[in-house]
């Protein structure tokens, strides 16, 4: 593991030995080992698909992120928490601390715009450790109700996956989807996720999918 490690991880090399390595948190840890001889950068990258271009959530999203947010629709199916209990100002200021967050190395939010239009939001698609906790690496998606039925989902979704898998050479990563939404299962089957049981998340149930990346 010689050579710019810093660049490569986004962790200086004394942290790349067995005893720092300890000293992380395990889905940092994990990471670093795998992105060893990898070009890696701290922070999510841009990511393109054919007519989508996915760049890192910013403080200048925030008002297009709570407008999306205020739709019960959209909330339907995340915790009963949030979808019954969402006071604007106060997800506000909450989404704003988070916006800041070190979700490690590779990993953050996206914001989901149409390739030619910098300027539009159809919504956002994440990769980060389940709750910010880890050790899986869980994936998910929410979208504007404007922006439903138009394949975007689906599109950004797919090209974080395949940024996962190549890029950060993760093995599986995992999603919790409430069993009714239907809409949310189908993208994930169509990803190739397989159902894997029940996870607990965020306060509430979820049922599990996985996607083995090796296999995709």
């Amino acid at each position: 593991m010689s050579g710019s490690l810093r660049q490569r991880t986004g962790y200086p090399r004394l942290i790349l030995t067995r005893a720092r390595l300890g000293e992380l948190p395990r889905h940092h840890a994990l990471l670093a080992l795998a992105w060893a001889g990898r070009e890696i950068t701290p922070m999510v990258p841009d990511l393109e698909t054919d007519r989508l271009i996915l760049t890192r959530r910013t403080e200048a999203d925030l008002e297009a992120c709570v407008a999306m947010d205020s739709d019960l629709e959209v909330r339907r199916y995340i915790t009963p928490q949030f979808r019954d209990h969402f006071e604007p100002n106060e997800y506000r200021a909450k989404l704003r601390e988070r916006i800041s967050i070190d979700a490690g190395p590779g990993l953050g939010w996206w914001i989901i715009r149409e390739r030619g239009d910098p300027r539009s939001f159809h919504g956002m698609v994440l990769l980060i450790p389940i709750a910010l906790e880890g050790p899986e690496i869980e994936i998910g998606w929410r979208l504007p109700r404007a922006s439903w039925r138009k394949g975007f989902a689906t599109e950004a979704a797919m090209r974080v996956v395949r940024y996962a898998f190549h890029d950060l050479a993760l093995s599986e990563i995992i999603a919790c989807i409430n069993p009714e939404n239907v809409r949310s299962i189908s993208i994930a089957t169509l990803l190739g996720f397989r159902r894997a049981g029940r996870k607990r998340a965020y306060g509430s149930e979820f049922d599990l999918y996985c996607l083995r990346l090796g296999k995709v």
